[in-house]
Order: structure tokens, then C-alpha cells, then sequence
């Protein structure tokens, strides 16, 4: 299995940027990933001064044969953290918050434990033209900073550009829904993954599934256009998968679904809708 080094990384999606890497459609590989920082805060808490853009991506990693108008189905088989991390906005004069990730157990400094779940905060390809600072979520992926993004999980990424130009990084080792202070546990990680294309995706904008769960997820300026926006993409899935009326659709969201906050601090806030296989038994699209 080979392993993409951290070295090579962005700080943006762009079609501007060529390809650090190649993979072939199907292939296993390990993603290492800065954190969010870039590997330059100390273990004591400190953020040097000037420190690089944050939320360094690893790539842009090319899928070979995708195509725009396709998605990336992105599987997350193993998401392994570096044995340390930091919580904290690192504002002038503060002090991040050191936390050992040994053994999989994040020990905080006065002594709490509790076990690891980590997640990716940034995935995403390059869009169309322009570029997503990796600050922000779009279409195209990019600051995610949603739980769900894990291991065991399929995230389905919209290709704009030949190749599709992943990437990934700003692992989280632990985050709650939300991540209200504006960090997870940030650490530096080791991705295992694979992605493969869908050339007849059910969205051109991304969509994720985990276990039994079908999530589709949106972006606002505001948390209610957020929270709407993810409501009307999830009906109108919901309708063309079921057939069932627009009014039908969203009636059974709102008595079998979820809202949920993804993350409150980027510069456009994300929320998704989630639906369970049990509420639509015979349209599960998924094998």
C-alpha cells in the first residue's frame, strides 16, 4: 500500500494547482495530514509567530479516469491520530491546550480521559474554476468539519475537474457536533482510504453515508439558511428516490430524519440532513 507523504499539501481547492499525486480508481493509499497548523505548535501550546496558513490539505491527489459531471466516493477505512494534540484558537498571547492522544485515549491536562473518535475536517476537489480556501466549506467539500466524516463512512464528492484533485487534512481527534470553540482535538494523522467513481452520482454536491445513514449536506452564511438549504436537498433526493411529492417528502424528514449542526465557526456554516434506510426500506440506493 503506498503512502502519500504530508510534505506535498495546498491551502486551497483549486483547478489551478497540478496534481502531487496519482492514484488509480480503486486504489488503497495512506494520507498522511498536517494538523491544522501545520506542525508548527509546540508541545507546550505555542504558536510561533507567522506561522503558515492554516489547514494545510495533502494533495491535490489525482484519481485517474474521473470526470467532471461524476462523483469521487471517498471510503474511510482507518483514521489513525498523531500521539499528541492542541485545542484553541491560538490568539496572541494564548496558549493552545495540549492534549496526549496515546494509546488511543485523548488525556486532557487536568487529568479527563476519554477515547478517541476522529474525523477528517477538510476533504474535498477542486471546483470548477475560482478556489475554496480550505477555511471554508462549498459544493466541492473543503472545511467540512463534520463528526460523521470517519472511519467506516463513504463521503461522495462532486468532480469538476479530470481527475476530480483531492484533498485532505485538519484531522480532528475528537469534536463534538458544532465544534463551538472553533477546534477539534487537532492533530496530525494518518488517512487509510479509497476512492473509486460514480458515474451516475445522486447529487452534484456532497453527500455521505455511514452505517445506515444517508446525509447530504449544505452551507450558509447563517445557520438557518444552512439548516434550510440541507432540508431542501434532502427532500428533493427524497422525492426522486421515492417518488413520493414534495410535501410527502419532507413530512417524513421531519418525523424520520435529523437536522444536525455540523460546524458554527467557518466563514459559511454547514449543516446536514439525515435519513435512516429504515425510512425509505425499498429506494436505499446503496448496495
Amino acid at each position: 500500500m503506498r503512502t502519500l507523504g504530508r510534505e506535498r499539501y495546498v491551502n486551497e481547492l483549486s483547478p489551478a494547482h497540478p496534481a502531487a499525486y496519482e492514484i488509480e480508481e480503486g486504489e488503497t493509499v495512506v494520507v498522511q495530514t498536517n494538523d491544522c497548523h501545520g506542525g508548527v505548535v509546540t508541545r507546550e501550546g505555542v504558536l510561533p509567530p507567522n506561522p503558515p496558513p492554516a489547514n494545510p490539505a495533502t494533495g491535490p491527489i489525482e484519481v485517474k479516469g474521473a470526470q467532471p459531471g461524476e462523483a469521487l466516493a471517498v471510503t474511510i477505512h482507518e483514521v489513525k491520530p498523531a500521539d499528541w494534540g492542541f485545542i484553541g484558537g491560538g490568539g496572541e498571547g494564548e496558549r493552545f491546550t495540549v492534549v496526549d492522544l496515546s494509546d488511543g485515549i485523548a488525556t486532557y491536562p487536568w487529568g479527563l480521559q476519554l477515547p478517541v473518535k476522529p474525523i477528517i475536517g477538510v476533504i474535498g476537489l477542486a471546483p470548477p474554476e475560482g478556489s475554496v480556501p480550505n477555511n471554508t466549506p462549498s459544493d466541492w467539500g473543503g472545511n467540512l468539519d463534520t463528526v460523521d466524516i470517519c472511519a467506516g463512512a463513504t463521503i461522495y464528492l462532486p468532480v469538476a475537474v479530470p481527475g476530480g484533485m483531492l484533498a485532505l487534512g485538519d484531522v480532528h481527534a475528537l469534536q463534538g457536533d458544532g465544534e463551538c470553540c472553533g477546534t477539534g482535538i487537532e492533530c496530525a494523522a494518518e488517512v487509510t482510504l479509497t476512492a473509486r467513481r460514480v458515474k451516475a452520482p445522486l447529487l452534484q454536491s456532497v453527500y455521505l453515508v455511514r452505517g445506515e445513514q444517508l446525509m447530504v449536506l449544505a452551507h450558509g452564511d447563517t445557520l438557518d439558511e444552512a439548516a434550510w438549504g440541507a432540508v431542501d436537498v434532502m427532500a428533493g433526493l427524497l422525492s426522486r428516490l421515492t417518488g413520493l411529492t414534495d410535501t410527502e417528502a419532507r413530512r417524513l424528514l421531519s418525523t424520520a430524519g435529523d437536522i444536525r449542526i455540523s460546524q458554527i465557526v467557518n466563514p459559511k456554516k454547514t449543516c446536514r440532513a439525515v435519513i435512516p434506510r429504515r425510512a425509505i426500506p425499498e429506494h436505499w440506493p446503496f448496495a
